[in-house]
Parts: C-alpha cells; sequence; structure tokens
C-alpha cells in the first residue's frame, strides 16, 4: 500500500465518498480479475462495507485472518468510516482506505470480495450487486429482510458463480455437534424443535434530532421510507435500535432465529426446505407461533419455556448444552471446507477453491425465511398455508402482500432475470 493511501481525514473521506459438505461451482475463466480464481497461496483482497457493532466486531475477525488482505473500509457515516480505518492492525499496520458508497468498491478491479455488515435493509441490495459486479460476498445474518429478497439473492450468487455465505457463525460452531447425534437417530424420529427467540419487529416512532455532519442520513435509510433521523432509529446496539423496528429488520426473531432456526435446520437435515403451514398462537390451544413441514415436524418461536434450542423426538428430548448425547452410528453431516474450524476460514477456502461455503447463501436465506414467515403470520393473526414452489400464501393475498416490500427510490434493488 503505498503513503496515498494513508492518513485519512475529512477531506479524503468526501472526495471517495463523491466519486467513489461444498458443492463445487461451475465458473468461466475470467470470472475474478486474477485469471479466474484467487490462487491458494494468495490472500484474497477485502473490503468491509457498513462499520457499525457487528462491523467493527468482524473486521479483526477478518483483518487479522492470514486468508485476507482487507484494504478498506465503507460506510455511510464518515465518523464512523475513520474510526474504523485508523485500526491499523487490521490493515498491515497502515491505514485502511475509506468509501462513502460501496459501489466505489464494486468498481475496484483489486478487491476479490466484500463484507456486508450493514444493517438488514441493506444486505440484499449490495450483496446482489458485488455478484453482478464479479466479487464474491460474506453478508452478515439476517440474510434478507423479505421473502422476496430471499429469493433474489440466491438467484443471484446462482447467475453469477458467486461464492457467497451467510454470517451465523453459531449454526456450526454453538449448535453443530447437534446435528450427528440428531440425524444418527439418538432420540429416534424429530418431532418438535422449540427455539427459544425475542420479539418481532415494530414501528417505532422518534422525534426529529439533527443529522449528524458527515452522515448520509438518506443513503443509510436506502430502500426504507423516509423518517427524520434519530439516533437510537439507526443505533446498532444489540438491546434495539435497528434490530427492532421493522422498517429495517425483523425483530430478535429474526436476529436471533439466524442462529437458532439455522442451527436446528441443520441439525434435521431440513435447511433447504420450507414450511407448508405457518399457525399463530390463540392463548387457547396453540401455545406457540408453529412453522410445520411437509414431514410433520413442527418448529416453535418459544416465548416460554426457558428454550435455547430443544429437539423432541419419539426416544427422547435434546437440548441445547447436553454434550453426553452420543451418535449411535456415523452419519455424513455438512461441516466447514479445509478443516475449518471458523466461519472465516470456511468463506476464505471456499473463495480459493471455488466450493460453497457451509453457510451458501440458500442456507441464509432459507432460515430468514422462516423468520419471514412467522412475522407475517403474527401480523395477518390466522393460520396460513405456504406454496414454495410459487413463493405465495394460498388464497390469502393480504398475507401476499407482505412477501415484498415497497422500495424507495434510487435505492431500489436491481432484479435479475
Amino acid at each position: 500500500m503505498t503513503k496515498q493511501h494513508m492518513g485519512m481525514n475529512r477531506r479524503r473521506f468526501l472526495g471517495i465518498a463523491a466519486t467513489a459438505c461444498a458443492t463445487p461451482l461451475i465458473l468461466k475463466t475470467g470470472v475474478l480479475g486474477r485469471e479466474g480464481f484467487v490462487p491458494p497461496s494468495e490472500k484474497i483482497v477485502g473490503v468491509h462495507i457498513g462499520m457499525g457493532n457487528r462491523g467493527n466486531e468482524i473486521l479483526g475477525g477478518f483483518g487479522h485472518n492470514p486468508n485476507f488482505r482487507i484494504i478498506g473500509v465503507c460506510d455511510c457515516y464518515q465518523a464512523k468510516a475513520i474510526s474504523a480505518a485508523n485500526r491499523k492492525d487490521c490493515f498491515g499496520n497502515e491505514t485502511g482506505l475509506i468509501f462513502g458508497k460501496y459501489e466505489d468498491v464494486l468498481e475496484r478491479k483489486d478487491v476479490d470480495a466484500v463484507i456486508v455488515s450493514t444493517p438488514d435493509h441493506w444486505h440484499t441490495k449490495i450483496s446482489v450487486e458485488a455478484c453482478m459486479a464479479g466479487k464474491d460476498v460474506f453478508c452478515e445474518k439476517p440474510l434478507t429482510l423479505t421473502i422476496a429478497e430471499s429469493r433474489l439473492i440466491v438467484k443471484a450468487a446462482r447467475k453469477y458463480n458467486r461464492v457467497c455465505s451467510s454470517g451465523s457463525q453459531r449454526v456450526m460452531e454453538d449448535y453443530g455437534y447437534m446435528a450427528p447425534v440428531i440425524q444418527s437417530g439418538a432420540i429416534g424420529e424429530v418431532k418438535e424443535v422449540y427455539c427459544g427467540l425475542g420479539a418481532t419487529g415494530k414501528t417505532c416512532y422518534y422525534p426529529e434530532q439533527p443529522v449528524p455532519e458527515g452522515f448520509d442520513w438518506d443513503r443509510w435509510l436506502g430502500q426504507a421510507k423516509y423518517s427524520p433521523y434519530h439516533e437510537e432509529r439507526c443505533s446498532g446496539s444489540y438491546g434495539g435500535g435497528w434490530r427492532h423496528d421493522e422498517d429495517y429488520g425483523n425483530g430478535f426473531l429474526a436476529d436471533w432465529g439466524a442462529h437458532k432456526f439455522g442451527g436446528s435446520l441443520y441439525a434435521l437435515g431440513l435447511d433447504t426446505t420450507e414450511p407448508v403451514e405457518i399457525i399463530p398462537p390463540d392463548g387457547k390451544d396453540v401455545q406457540f407461533l408453529t412453522l410445520i413441514f411437509a414431514n410433520g415436524v413442527k418448529f416453535y418461536h418459544a416465548t416460554s419455556g426457558g428454550h435455547d434450542i430443544t429437539i423432541v423426538g419419539t426416544q427422547g428430548e435434546y437440548r441445547h448444552g447436553n454434550r453426553d448425547l452420543k451418535p449411535i452410528k456415523t452419519v455424513d453431516v455438512r461441516r466447514y471446507s479445509g478443516g475449518a474450524s471458523n466461519i472465516n476460514d470456511d468463506f476464505g477456502y471456499c473463495v480459493k477453491h471455488r466450493l460453497r461455503p457451509f453457510q451458501d447463501f440458500e442456507y441464509g436465506a432459507n432460515t430468514a425465511l422462516l423468520c419471514q414467515l412467522a412475522n407475517i403470520c403474527y401480523k395477518v393473526n390466522r393460520p396460513l398455508k405456504w406454496d414454495a414452489a410459487k413463493t405465495q400464501f394460498i388464497g390469502d393475498e393480504q398475507a401476499n402482500r407482505l412477501v415484498s416490500r415497497a422500495q424507495r427510490s434510487p435505492y431500489t434493488i436491481p432484479d435479475i432475470d
């Protein structure tokens, strides 16, 4: 990195902002900038997009990872971008490049991959456009905001032959030990899964505050409807902020559903399968919102009972944390590739070897879809039947209107033919 990349200040920021078990992939030569692939001996050149709480957390993980060379950060809030770029330990003891717009990152031929850690309502647009630009993508969870986005983001990854990983590290690293036990038949045929998750998103009202200097508030809002600036609206706080505002996310149900629904789907080997029916709680016969799969397995949004993940079978119950129960036979379950022990290394190995990652977009999108189905069922408050092949609810127009959301120009997500 040359000296001109060092010492980022407000003038430099504004100048850039103004201008600025794995399945093998089948790739054409020249898809990547380096003769079609990143050789295993080389580092993957990456840029982080979105430098809030989670963005700063995973910057260290990728910045210190020997598979990657992170060269810069992107954020529409100047102060956050500059603060992250000054973490020199993540950029080879230099100051990272700063971008105010992700489009400028995607135009660079020297960038192999982007790491997306924006609020949820930006995930699909940036990921789709990154795929179109020939970049591989690591995107934080929950992967998508709507069911329509869940379909689109996978379509983009496949059409442009990109290596795309969604971000829940907990699926493998917290809950992965459950998969071989369950799939070996140790508790018999699985009947029920209880996942202890938070509340759905809600409408939030805040009084208007002055927009901080150097914050492109309109861009932060993106496709969401216009709302006045308030510090809580865009706060990355894990206890509130945008995470519980339905304009930008699907609440803590989706925030933790990405981990616990994802871990449960993986444990059962159902992570490419969608429910066929969703039933809301009625205060009488149905205690928890229930997602029913074609094989009869029921997933519950458990709002009481002290559940993390609890899996009930015909021959017993298996709660997360029980390390004593062992598989009764050897089974082949999906794992990180290349002997990786964490999700970052899995992504790096898969980029270099052109493999689909452990948390390929298909798995992340399918998990997000469960949360989206649950949120819609809570909204209409009646049983729903889901037709996955047609991406629609059967005979319920009100629910079908919630499959997608209106998008504010000029931040609409491009369609994929």
